[in-house]
């Protein structure tokens, strides 16, 4: 995903700090420091997606169950109808104030599993944030069930990490930080291990994850180059202060960046589906960072899809890898055509690059092809 170099992150809102536990109506005063935090961020330069929890607490007040009611899998999903579109309205109440907006993108776990489905899914981020929107993100717990879940929102965000290539994952809760036995607030976390795990509760109020779970995506943005602040939602600049180290929390650093971990899984992919042979006198260009065209093409061979890991020749040696933004169909048309004119030879129109700069891994040392 390109988000042109920018700063990129991720805060994760919990349903105990957006739905007041006794009232099921939203806490707008967290509301409101939560999106001036967003008007600072912007301000900065810095890409923001929010993943709000909170829909089916919302939603549950206006449906015709008891409030305390323990509720079945489709009052849940009917809950959530019930209350996305008020949490969207809120949302985008406060962006008013502020002259942005905000769009709101429902996701399932197989929108992380399938590939095209994830490259779509990445594109539709890439564009909004492009236009300078906030996504906003959640499970799509309407249609969702126990079998098409992520899980819980603190995993949904870490994953959404990934998908954008952040740089900080700030999860939102209603306690400071992990603690360790003295109850102190553990300031820097290097290694995941099974002590710590050891010391972390289990979840409380509407919520539906605990620090386990918080622990759980602070290790799968880890793999992913983004840090993770685990911090209170409940004070007046609840994201802002904690990139800045204004507050004490707890912070699970990432020893690579979301780049180099990107490159990473293209480089050592072990599902090659098909194959790119380009020409010589395009590599040196290539590797200083210029994205892969239909006039670089030599050949094209193997049956691919769109969003499949391609192995890129140059002569006798394997080169390099990267995600594709076509078929093999396709691929093989824009070469024999060699137009700039994506229309006229496919159809439709999209962005002209076989392999995207960003999504271009260059081996370390080139493999003699057999």
């Amino acid at each position: 995903m390109d988000t042109s170099k920018k700063r990129t992150v991720v805060v994760k809102i919990g349903s105990s700090l957006l739905v007041n536990d006794e009232t099921g109506k939203l806490r707008m005063d967290f509301l409101y420091h939560l999106m001036n935090d967003v008007v600072t961020m912007k301000s900065r330069g810095f890409n923001v997606v929010l993943v709000s929890s909170g829909s089916v607490a919302l939603g549950r007040r206006f449906g015709k169950v008891p409030p305390d009611a323990n509720l079945t899998l489709p009052q849940k999903q009917a809950a959530a109808a019930l209350g996305q579109p008020v949490l969207m309205a809120a949302y985008q109440n406060f962006a008013n104030e502020h002259d942005f907006r905000t769009a709101q993108i429902l996701i399932t776990r197989h929108d992380f599993e399938d590939r095209k489905r994830f490259v779509n899914a990445e594109d539709t981020f890439e564009e909004l944030i492009g236009q300078g929107i906030v996504p906003i993100v959640n499970e799509n717990d309407t249609l969702a069930t126990k079998h098409l879940r992520v899980g819980d929102n603190d995993r949904l965000a870490a994953k959404v990490c990934h998908m954008v290539e952040a740089d900080d994952l700030v999860i939102l809760t209603n306690v400071g930080g992990m603690l360790d036995e003295n109850k102190k607030i553990i300031p820097v976390i290097e290694t995941l291990d099974e002590s710590i795990y050891a010391m972390a509760g289990g979840s409380s109020g509407v919520g539906t994850g605990g620090m386990v779970t918080k622990l759980q995506a602070g290790e799968i943005a880890q793999a992913s180059g983004c840090r993770t602040h685990i911090t209170s939602g409940d004070c007046i600049n609840p994201v802002v202060d904690a990139l800045d180290g204004e507050r004490e929390h707890t912070v699970i650093e990432s020893n690579i960046t979301p780049e180099s971990a990107r490159h990473l899984w293209i480089a050592t992919s072990l599902d090659v589906r098909g194959f790119l042979e380009i020409k010589e006198t395009s590599l040196d260009s290539l590797k200083l960072g210029r994205s892969l065209f239909s006039e670089d093409l030599q050949s094209v061979s193997g049956q691919f899809g769109r969003g499949d890991v391609v192995s890129i020749n140059s002569g006798d040696q394997e080169v390099a890898r990267g995600i594709v933004a076509f078929n093999h169909f396709e691929a093989q048309a824009l070469l024999e055509r060699r137009s700039p004119d994506i229309f006229s030879v496919l159809g439709y129109n999209t962005r002209p690059d076989i392999v995207h700069k960003n999504d271009l891994a260059f081996l370390t040392a080139p493999t003699e092809l057999i």
